[in-house]
């Protein structure tokens, strides 16, 4: 220790650069691509530096071994019309890739030593640098980092080279329809499932086609490691709050630390973080993976007074530390890992055998929806990520279920960190009906510990789970269960997505409003179905146009499928008037997606239970069903309906007893709430107004009053406001079927009139615009939308707004806040749409 004593300030004083670890990035588009039966030569002559591989195809990295053809344009725009069913399956999905890259670009330090780092590689693989057989990797989502030291050409060039081999049961099982029609069964899953962990979500779903290739490929980070003699591994930091109490928190920190030597080393690990810098010293044996666990009983350090604390959206700040975790040698930096951690704690309940979740001693609603990939052909990169995660946060959701394991990469987490989303965490087993058990546990079990410890750092992450809709085989559920308490033990393991403490399973299909109201809204509900069909403008991106009217087998191809997509039409028929063609069909879909999603979240708000999450919440593909934003970035009406049912304080109209209600989901009790209901008739005249005060407590919802009986022989149109501290209002606004459960009079309603004025309050790198929109007219101005075209009439996408798809009263006026990427196109447009109003097309700048 007497090095430690003389030497404890200087070990302190050693600066630490801000990059994750030494790494350089191998990610890329100047990796080339071949299918395996092309290639004669073997895994050790490719991997040369000197190998010809000018006749292979251009690839990227991160990717998967169908995009290489698309972007040559070998294969048309799979996504567009039928053209997936055109790419021959058995090329790409029963066949092995080579990928190879020839690398240089970065300066050889004598006395480092070199690794490559894999994130993910579907399905198995093997690697080779400079000629020579690295290693295997095995599963989806297994992390590999192979060192490279002795191979490295320090002067000359250096070539890496992988057999991405594809699952051993790509081919349909029996009775799986490979073709969507119209009228055809839904056949989710397949017998891939046994070659899980992979993306199982390939194999064609109600919500997804047959992805051709599976998305076989190098689909995660590849990334060039330079160490010293040590380099550290899967550190995190865990909280202990002695709750209620939040003034003060305990903070343990752990990693792992790989001695890549023969020989003793002795040295010092560094914590960083701030108002805390700590020296651990530590002694590592020759070739030692040592785990470290640093504790606040140790070090007083990690007692931190006053922490800022990680919310859940909606209820406080996502406040993050960043942390650098660095080992010392000789004075000497060998290794660093850089990440931000949050300062909380989640702990469940029981009640009524029923789950709820609580952050920092807070219960927490949970609003949110399912994941199954983040996009089709895993295209997403860090900003598409945070697009989609930002999206869910505008809702006012605070969860994502990462449905069967099926988005795996950092930067998912790292934005779900960043917006508060909490991710309730699948594991990769499809349920017994739609995909076997995994026939390799070992190979799966190695995956599971490999992601509890890189995923464990992550304040977002809420609970881990089993399996989708089913148990786990025993000897599995046992072996995750084993494996989430030795790897992490701060977060609950529930071994099944739809039963026991949780349920499921649906209904996918539209219910009437009050049917949520009596079967929905008090437990944890994993799977709440929501078809949501998309704007017209989307239809036309991906269908042409001879098939874009009457529904025909191409909407199937787009998962307009037997079951739930007809009864959505009847409905849309029945309760809305028979839409003419494509754009009527899509406008009446818009009153339907409203209603419905908004009573998915409304009976959760005035039942106070603990959560539902939406079967799903954001689109793979360009689809029909199953969305609040479709695969473009264009909004259905579902999308404004669900960011208001889930506003931390909301306002409601409960159907069952004619009640107007106030929920309070903040983390503090509100007072003097002002309510008041105004009830309209279908020429917008005013039938009666009520109004009164009311305070009340976090975490519940009260009956404001009931609405006054009125005749409801049409359609009857109610306004809703709730006004906080004499200032923020919050609003809703219903349209009430007649006595025959329908509300096609809202044909017949008198046209109304809308003018805008807008003004641009910022035009640099984003574009924000103030829009204020008044109905000059007696009449109910019903589901205004505001879009932005550029000149050539298309969809600006994506834009966030304050609010859209809304009514206004006679004379009502309201505010949008909207912004948009600046695409330096003079001739931008704003465009008005109403249920019963003309168009308006204002110049924006």
């Amino acid at each position: 220790m007497s090095f430690f004593k003389t030497n404890i300030f200087l070990l302190l004083m050693i600066p630490v650069v801000a990059f994750s670890s030494n790494g350089i990035s191998l990610n890329g588009s100047n990796w080339h691509i071949q299918q395996a039966q092309f290639v004669y030569d073997t895994g050790e002559r490719i991997s040369l530096p000197a190998y010809d591989d000018t006749n292979w195809l251009k690839a990227k990295v991160p990717g998967t071994v169908l995009e290489p053809y698309i972007n040559a344009g070998i294969f048309p725009d799979p996504f567009f019309a039928d053209n997936m069913n055109a790419i021959p399956d058995s090329f790409f999905s029963g066949n092995d890739f080579w990928y190879r890259k020839n690398i240089s670009g970065f300066t050889y330090k004598k006395n480092k030593r070199y690794f490559i780092e894999f994130k993910g590689i579907n399905w198995k693989s093997d690697v080779y640098f400079n000629g020579k057989l690295l290693g295997r990797i095995e599963g989806a989502f297994q992390r590999a980092n192979f060192e490279i030291t002795a191979l490295i050409n320090a002067e000359g060039k250096n070539a890496l080279a992988v057999l991405v081999h594809h699952i051993e049961n790509w081919q349909s099982g029996k009775g799986k329809v490979t073709h969507k029609y119209l009228g055809a069964p839904t056949t989710n899953g397949d017998i891939s499932g046994l070659d899980s962990p992979a993306f199982l979500a390939a194999s064609g779903w109600n919500w997804l086609p047959i992805v051709r290739g599976r998305n076989t490929g190098i689909w995660n980070d590849v990334i060039l490691n330079e160490y010293e003699n040590v380099s550290i591994h899967d550190s995190w930091i865990s909280t202990v709050l002695s709750l209620p109490d939040t003034t003060k928190a305990a903070l343990t920190v752990r990693t792992s630390l790989k001695n890549h030597t023969d020989q003793v080393v002795t040295g010092a690990l560094k914590v960083q973080f701030e108002g805390v810098s700590l020296v651990y010293p530590i002694t590592l044996s020759p070739r030692e993976l040592k785990p470290v666990e640093i504790l606040p009983s140790k070090f007083k350090e990690l007692n931190i007074r006053n922490p800022k604390l990680w919310w859940p959206n909606g209820y406080g700040a996502q406040n993050l530390y960043n942390a650098k975790i660095s080992f010392i040698q000789n004075n000497t930096l060998s290794d660093l890992q850089e990440f931000n951690f949050g300062i909380r704690k989640i702990t469940s309940e029981v009640k009524n055998n029923i789950l709820f979740l609580y952050c920092n001693g807070l219960r927490i609603l949970i609003r949110g929806g399912n994941w199954g990939l983040p996009e089709a052909m895993l295209r997403c990169d860090s900003v598409g990520y945070n697009l989609r995660v930002r999206l869910h946060k505008e809702a006012n959701f605070n969860m994502i279920r990462n449905w069967v394991g099926q988005t795996g990469h950092e930067d998912f987490y790292k934005a779900c960190d960043k917006y508060g989303i909490l991710i309730w965490d699948d594991f990769w087993l499809a349920n017994p009906v739609d995909g076997p058990t995994p026939k390799d546990t070992t190979m799966f079990m190695n995956n599971v510990r490999d992601k509890i410890k890189w995923v464990r750092k992550h304040p977002s992450v809420a609970l881990y789970c089993g399996r989708n809709e089913g148990l786990p085989p025993a000897d599995l559920d046992a072996a995750m269960k084993e494996a989430t308490k030795a790897f992490d033990g701060t977060r609950l393991y529930i071994s099944e997505s739809a039963d026991g403490l949780v349920t499921g399973l649906g209904p996918y299909d539209v219910r009437p409003v009050n049917w949520y109201f009596e079967n929905r809204g008090v437990t944890l509900h994993s799977e709440l179905g929501i078809i949501a069909f998309p704007e017209v403008e989307s239809m036309r991106r991906m269908l042409p146009e001879d098939k874009l009217w009457p529904i025909n087998d191409m909407w199937a191809i787009h998962d307009y499928q037997w079951g739930r997509s007809e009864k959505f039409t009847k409905i849309i028929e029945t309760r809305f008037g028979e839409p003419a063609n494509v754009d009527d069909y899509s406008r009446r879909a818009q009153l339907l997606n409203y209603e419905s999603a908004s009573a998915m979240f409304e009976c959760l708000q005035s039942n106070q239970g603990s959560g539902v999450l939406l079967w799903m919440s954001q689109a793979a593909w360009p689809s029909m069903i199953c969305q609040l934003y479709d695969h473009y970035f264009e909004y259905t009406a579902s999308y404004f309906a669900v960011k208001k049912a889930c506003r931390p304080i909301h306002i409601l109209y409960e159907p069952r007893n004619n009640e107007i209600r106030l929920a309070n989901n903040t983390a503090k009790t509100v007072k003097a709430v002002r309510v008041k209901a105004i009830l309209c008739d279908i020429n917008g005249i005013k039938i009666s107004e009520q109004e009164t005060t009311i305070d009340i407590k976090l975490g519940t919802a009260i009956t404001c009053f009931k609405l006054k009986p009125y005749e409801n022989k049409e359609v009857h149109f109610l306004k809703l406001e709730a006004k906080i501290n004499n200032n923020e209002i919050v609003d809703n606004f219903y349209w009430l079927e007649n006595n025959n459960g329908s509300c096609q009079d809202l044909n017949t309603m008198p046209m109304a009139e809308v003018s805008i004025k807008h003004e641009i309050v910022n035009k640099g790198e984003t574009v924000l615009v103030k829009v204020n929109i008044e109905n000059n007219t007696p009449y109910v101005s019903l589901l205004n939308k505001l879009k932005i075209k550029n000149n050539k009439g298309e969809s600006v996408l994506p834009v966030f707004y304050s609010d859209n798809y809304f009514s206004l009263l006679p004379g009502e006026k309201k505010t949008i806040n909207l912004s948009f990427e600046n695409n330096n196109d003079e001739q931008t447009y704003l465009l008005v749409e109403g249920w019963n109003n003309k168009p308006i097309r204002q110049k924006l700048y």
